[in-house]
């Protein structure tokens, strides 16, 4: 598990669940998502419910569930909304009441505590709510510890999860992320590349997940690519959201355009 952060994990996702029910009330359900091809926001708020479900009998049982496809019974938005609270709500009590280090099985890495839960329940409903902010094409703010605590997520969790899942980052070189407003810094080494078992000059590399280290501020440009801008907007170009124009790129600038290209994320 990635080291401890300082937010409280329960009480941010509540808040975000929050301000998701709410978004959701000034949205039109049939619109269509950007970020999510194909996906209306009548889509999107069904998917994080059933995962508020899912992530909800996880953390109660400890082990691996089936996922969900539960539907509300009504396409009127208030109703949707009402129908997502209440989904949210049983996650937020299981959450509540379960203590993070509670042994949990995780997608991630298979054995981990229940604090994976908290967290990347807390940033799965922050992404949506930026889809659906995106979607009816209002501005979307995140805070910066949280945003910044995500980009630490997709680093630490989500990049191994890809990478198990058949999707390596594409990283020639080191490359370091620096979140401008938080201080915050990570620094991105290309992985090992192991022999696949296969003899020959074509014999097949099979690349390790690249190492990832949070950086001191004496160490505030350790790499010469380089990737600055605030947490937010880090946050949104890992996710692939809508990248700010004000992110700042320093040396080769192709290969790091690369990297942010990878898929980082489901």
């Amino acid at each position: 598990m990635p080291a401890a952060t300082s937010l409280g994990l329960v009480e941010e996702y509540a808040a975000a669940a929050d301000r998701f029910a709410v978004a959701v009330g000034w949205s039109q359900l049939h619109a269509p998502v950007p970020s999510c091809p194909a996906w209306t926001v009548r889509d999107v708020v069904v998917h994080l419910a059933n995962v508020h479900a899912w992530a909800a009998t996880v953390v109660e049982t400890g082990r691996r569930a089936e996922q969900l496809n539960d539907q509300p019974r009504s396409n009127r938005p208030l109703s949707v909304r009402e129908w997502y609270v209440a989904k949210a709500e049983d996650l937020y009590q299981v959450l509540r009441q379960c203590p993070p280090h509670t042994p949990c099985w995780n997608f991630a890495f298979d054995d981990g505590v229940a604090a994976f839960w908290q967290r990347r329940q807390l940033h799965e409903t922050t992404i949506h709510r930026i889809d659906l902010d995106e979607a009816a094409g209002r501005n979307s703010g995140v805070s910066p510890l949280v945003a910044a605590d995500g980009v630490d997520e997709v680093l630490s969790v989500m990049l191994h999860r890809m990478h198990r899942r058949g999707h390596p980052v594409l990283l020639d070189a080191p490359v370091q992320l620096t979140a401008s407003d938080t201080g915050d810094s990570w620094l991105l080494s290309p992985g090992r590349r192991f022999g696949t078992g296969l003899s020959g000059v074509g014999a097949a590399l099979v690349p390790a997940p690249p190492t990832v280290e949070r950086l001191g501020l004496s160490e505030a440009r350790a790499a010469s690519d380089r990737v600055e801008a605030s947490a937010a907007d880090l946050y949104r170009a890992l996710w692939h959201r809508r990248i700010a124009r004000d992110l700042r790129v320093f040396g080769d600038e192709a290969r790091v355009r690369v990297f942010l290209g990878s898929r980082l994320t489901p």
